[in-house]
């Protein structure tokens, strides 16, 4: 549901669309990982979540949620391609109010992005705190 709002906000930004592929005619945008292994550079994977913990009050249940949005491009000499997506990601996360199923968002807030390149790829990570109440 968390790793769903993020791919909801980020493919319905037509700037960050444009940076990306695309992927069975949708932007590259996933919430599987690994992204599929037929998909082409540069795209985003929105699907891991290394913090999960309850934010319960005495009178609610919520939940923080960390969730990494990783960002890759080809590895062509220059990082500016993917330095801009994962930028646009920062951009469209932070403190911005996400639509969460079963959940009312509280407040996001991203850290990064920071360095994750590949072999083949230059790679960024932008990492977004979502705080949301449960319904």
């Amino acid at each position: 549901m968390f790793a769903k709002a993020v791919y909801d906000t980020l493919s319905q930004d037509v700037t960050l669309i444009g940076m990306l592929s695309s992927y069975e005619t949708k932007p590259a945008i996933f919430t599987t990982d690994p992204a599929p292994g037929d998909a082409s550079l540069p795209y985003i994977v929105a699907a891991t979540v290394p913090v999960s913990t309850a934010f319960d009050t005495k009178t609610t249940r919520g939940r923080l949620v960390w969730l990494d949005v990783r960002c890759y491009a080809a590895a062509l000499g220059s990082a500016k391609v993917v330095n801009a997506i994962a930028e646009r990601v920062r951009y469209l996360l932070h403190r911005q109010p996400l639509l969460i199923s079963g959940h009312v968002w509280i407040w996001s807030e991203c850290t990064g992005p920071i360095n994750s390149d590949e072999s083949d790829a230059y790679g960024r990570i932008v990492t977004v705190q979502i705080l949301a109440d449960e319904l």
